[in-house]
């Protein structure tokens, strides 16, 4: 998780999550309810009376976190603090600080620590579709989001229809002993409860009700679905976080308020899988999200790499950007496919493929 304490420990033949890194990614997947950053599932507990409870609900992998809870049982990660207050401070494991965050006032926040950035107010939603569109506008991004300590809540519902709907990711158990998807989700048991019976309610939950115990709007989902693009901005915050901050002032991401060949709207947007273009003083350079490394590139290459990316096709890319480069279709195709393949070569998909 952007921001958590990165550590690895070897064991014998083995590389091995730490101690610390482990409850780091439970975190996040507590946080963002997107599951895989562990093997099971997280378990938030409120009152420490129902420890034993959640401990049925734990399978292999799964991380029980317990407010107050017990610092001598081996079995859970204490947790101390507030979870639920803007401003105030979770401490996880007695080392690990998060700070909680509204949406709409991360603009007005100096982030010191780990911030994790909730959305569970209309406010919020208009706000962060506001920054989102402004972005691929004008390329105007709000700064705090950039930064590596700001951790997005709720990326799961943010990224669009899940494809592992199966997957539970977290559960949330209050003080008053209700079972919910996450700590703004909605009811789907209570302590008693066995776990197959609480895994039947949840899959057939809308995403939404990721946060339906605050605030249920019923188009937040119509609204993720509308813009695809959402997706593609949210890759383009974890892009930020890549580029070192000095640059970052004469940095843009091409896509966002700026195109090397004059794309239309019509052309789209990258897949959120897809490298970015990033342009800093007329020189271009492409980002490999996935694995963090930089390729020097050209301007007629960045040019075919924007088109194909956008249009994910290489005979309407070449058909695009034949006239930006001044050359004949045909021309444009085999250079577009050079450039496709080179890079397939390297190991990166200009158009996105799923990883």
């Amino acid at each position: 998780m952007p921001g958590l304490p990165e550590k690895t420990t070897i064991g014998v033949g083995e590389l091995k999550l730490s101690q610390q890194q482990s409850t780091a990614a439970a975190v996040d997947q507590w946080i963002t309810g997107v599951p895989g950053r562990i093997p099971g599932h997280v378990i938030f507990v409120e009152n420490p009376e129902h420890t034993d409870y959640a401990k049925t609900l734990a399978g292999e992998g799964s991380t029980i976190l317990v407010l107050n809870g017990d610092k001598a049982d081996d079995g859970i990660v204490p947790v101390s603090g507030s979870f639920d207050a803007a401003g105030e401070e979770l401490l996880v494991d007695g080392t690990l600080s998060l700070e909680i965050q509204d949406y709409v006032a991360i603009p007005f926040v100096n982030l010191v620590g780990v911030t994790i950035v909730r959305i569970t107010t209309e406010e919020d939603w208009q706000a962060f579709f506001h920054d989102a569109e402004e972005a691929v506008r004008s390329g105007y991004f709000v700064q705090q989001l950039t930064e590596v300590n700001a951790v997005l809540a709720e990326r799961r519902l943010l990224s669009g229809p899940a494809k592992d709907n199966l997957l539970l990711a977290r559960l949330h158990i209050t003080w008053d002993g209700s079972v919910r998807t996450g700590p703004y989700g909605t009811k789907i048991g209570q302590v008693g409860d066995s776990l197959p019976d609480i895994r039947v309610r949840a899959v057939s939950l809308r995403p939404e009700s990721a946060v339906a115990a605050v605030y249920y709007p019923w188009d937040v989902q119509d609204s993720l679905e509308a813009k695809p693009w959402i997706r593609r901005y949210l890759a383009a915050l974890d892009a930020w976080k890549f580029i070192p901050r000095e640059d970052r002032a004469n940095t843009s991401l091409v896509g966002f308020g700026v195109s090397l060949y004059g794309a239309a709207l019509n052309d789209g947007l990258p897949s959120a899988n897809a490298p970015f273009i990033l342009k800093r003083a007329g020189e271009h350079t492409l980002l490999d999200t996935s694995t963090g490394r930089l390729f020097k590139i050209g301007s007629d290459a960045a040019v075919i790499i924007e088109a194909v990316s956008n249009m994910r096709d290489i005979k309407a890319a070449a058909r695009a950007v034949g006239p930006a480069l001044k050359v004949s279709a045909a021309v444009a195709e085999g250079a577009t496919r050079a450039v496709v393949s080179h890079f397939e070569q390297l190991g990166t998909s200009i158009m996105g493929a799923s990883r």
